[in-house]
Formats: structure tokens, C-alpha cells, sequence
């Protein structure tokens, strides 16, 4: 994979709508590049895409996953005025989208609305703007200005449990210097070195494992999707491909090395696993970053706590502004795709 086929995926996954429970925009995309290069292609009850590619049985076989939800907005109640209250689908506080537009995901197509926190030019009788004046922003601040009446969108599906996401004018990458910026990197970008990994493994020999290639759903939601599909699956191993967030405390920096991760505020990662990884990326020349998160989760370690998967590593590109506008090299996403696919045809470290 180069840059120009890593921004050709994104062009296609990043604007794509996927919240958590509500990710058949992004299915429609990745299914016909499973169909292409995998086997026993299916959509399990968990709305997991699952695509099967056999290997020789030297090795055990393997899950690697990344997961299709991205973060976003979920409608708790119409107010009489037709304005939403919502609340976070996914880790994320309002702060980081701003007022600005969002896309309610009508069944009919999405529909405009505004997030909105008031005006500013008021008093303390205007009490949600004084108390945002005074803390954090956080959900129930906010309105989404719909200019409907609760009748036009309930005609519309519009109403509790619908989604709302960053509008699609919003979405598309964005190259600055070296790096490649959007929503949604967190995991569009895992998913598009996913479908690229699929395409040079279909283009040589059969690597030494099984390998079950996995798009999961709802992995914002505590990991449900590899909760599921990991317990249904005969393996006992997986990589899930992740973001990896800089800051300082983690001694992280946004640069081209990979970070694999060794423990997080879910679970902690198979030492051997993730020490296989470093030695691989060391011996590619890629170099490697060592994180210890205190608060961050994965597919594999969401699946771990909960007894369905035994041995499991996180492979990752270093981002800035997790769960935001996120901010990621391209050399470290491409680096990430070289140590995933030596690591799946069967190379180690100091082989």
C-alpha cells in the first residue's frame, strides 16, 4: 500500500455513516472487497462482517479485526419545539464537534440539524448558556435545531434511538504536511490497511494460519461485535487494529513508528504477542512504540475480559486528538500495514 491507494479508501470509508447499531452505509462498501479477496463471506446476528481466508495450518489460526462504528449521537427525546436532546453513542463529549452541522440518519436518507448550545449574549436567566460559561460542555447542554415540528419528524422516523453523526460535508481526509486528518480515523484508516492486507495476502501464497478477517460493529459500545464473533469462532488469538493515541504521559509521540499496546483500561495484552510485533517491526525497519494506557479499550480486549478469546495484541498507527478531528502520518498507517502483513505471511523478528 502506498499514499495514494491509503487516501483512495478513505475517500470512500471516512464520509461513509456508521454509528454503533446503524453501520449498513459502511457495510455496503466493505463487503464487495470480502467477497473479493476472502472466503465464506457473511454478516453474523452482531452485524459483524466476517470474511474467512485459509491458510496452510502451520500456525494457529487468527482473528484480525477493526471496527466499523464510528462515534456519534443517539436521540433521547424530541422537546415540543422539534429541537433534540441526544447523548453520546461512543466515548465523546461534545466539545470535540463543536456547534456546527450533524446528519440525523432518517430512514429515508440523512437530514439536516444544528448542534446548538444558544446564544450567546445573555444573562444568568439563559441558564444552559451561564452554565457552559462555567464547565465543561457535556450532553445535556445541548439542543439539535431541527426547524420541524415533532409531527413532520415523527412522518420523517425521526425519534429516540436515531442516530445523528458529523455531517458528510465534514468527513472527507484532509492531507496536512504528513500527515492525514478527519473524523473517524479511529477505525476507518485500521479498516482501510485491513482491506489492503486482504488484497496482498489473495495476490501470493496462502500465509501459515487461518486467518478470519473481521469488521466488527458496535466496538465503541464495550466491544459487543468482537464479543460475539470471537465466541463463535474457533480461535483462541487476536490482533485488533486500532488507533494509538499520543500524549505525553504515555511518552508517545506522532511520528511513522507503529504502537502496539500492552495494556489498557480494559484488560492487559499477551506479553509474547505484543513483544512479537515490536521485534517484527524493529527487524522491518518500520521501529516500534510501546504504550500502557490508562484509558483507552479495544475489540480484543473487550472480547478478553470476557472469556472469549485467550491470547490478544493492538496494532496501531499513532493519532493525535482521539475521538476528534483526528491527526495521523501517513508513513505511520503505511508502516502499520507492512508489520500486519509480514507478521500474518509468517515473519517474526530476527528470522
Amino acid at each position: 500500500m502506498n499514499s495514494d491507494g491509503l487516501l483512495h479508501l478513505l475517500r470512500q470509508l471516512l464520509p461513509a455513516h456508521s454509528p454503533g447499531g446503524d453501520e449498513g452505509e459502511l457495510d455496503s462498501i466493505l463487503l464487495p472487497y470480502f467477497h473479493d479477496y476472502c472466503k465464506n463471506v457473511h454478516q453474523d446476528t452482531a452485524e459483524n462482517l466476517v470474511g474467512y481466508f485459509p491458510g496452510t495450518g502451520e500456525r494457529s489460526p487468527i482473528i484480525v479485526a477493526a471496527h466499523k462504528d464510528e462515534l456519534g449521537m443517539i436521540i433521547k427525546r424530541v422537546e415540543p419545539d422539534g429541537s433534540l436532546r441526544v447523548d453520546a453513542l461512543g466515548g465523546v463529549p461534545p466539545w470535540k464537534y463543536g456547534e456546527g452541522i450533524v446528519d440525523i440518519l432518517a430512514p429515508g436518507g440523512p437530514i439536516a440539524g444544528i448542534m446548538s448550545t444558544g446564544s450567546l449574549h445573555t444573562t444568568s436567566e439563559s441558564p444552559l448558556i451561564e452554565q457552559a460559561r462555567n464547565q465543561a460542555l457535556d450532553w445535556p447542554m445541548i439542543r439539535v435545531v431541527t426547524r420541524r415540528t415533532p409531527d413532520e419528524l415523527e412522518a420523517l422516523g425521526i425519534g429516540p434511538g436515531t442516530r445523528l453523526v458529523v455531517t458528510r460535508q465534514r468527513k472527507e481526509p484532509v492531507v496536512v504536511q504528513d500527515c492525514v486528518c478527519g473524523f473517524a480515523l479511529d477505525d476507518k484508516a485500521a479498516l482501510a490497511i485491513m482491506v489492503e492486507a486482504m488484497r496482498d495476502l489473495h495476490d501470493g501464497p496462502p500465509p501459515p494460519q487461518d486467518i478470519y478477517f473481521i469488521a466488527t460493529s458496535s466496538e465503541e459500545q464495550m466491544g459487543c461485535g468482537a464479543t460475539v464473533v470471537a465466541g463463535n469462532l474457533p480461535v483462541e488469538t487476536m490482533l485488533a487494529l486500532e488507533i494509538g493515541p499520543v500524549a505525553p504521559e504515555y511518552g508517545l509521540e506522532l511520528d511513522s513508528r507503529p504502537i502496539v499496546w500492552y495494556r489498557d483500561s480494559t484488560a492487559t495484552y499477551t506479553k509474547s504477542f505484543c513483544d512479537e510485533l515490536v521485534q517484527l517491526g524493529q527487524s522491518l525497519g518500520t521501529g516500534m512504540q510501546k504504550a500502557v494506557y490508562g484509558h483507552a479499550g479495544s475489540d480484543a480486549s473487550c472480547a478478553r475480559s470476557s472469556g472469549q478469546i485467550g491470547r490478544i495484541a493492538v496494532l496501531s498507527f499513532p493519532t493525535l486528538n482521539s475521538h476528534g478531528y483526528e491527526v495521523a502520518p501517513i508513513d505511520g498507517i503505511l508502516n502499520m500495514h507492512k508489520v500486519l502483513v509480514a507478521y500474518l505471511r509468517g515473519e517474526r523478528g530476527g528470522e
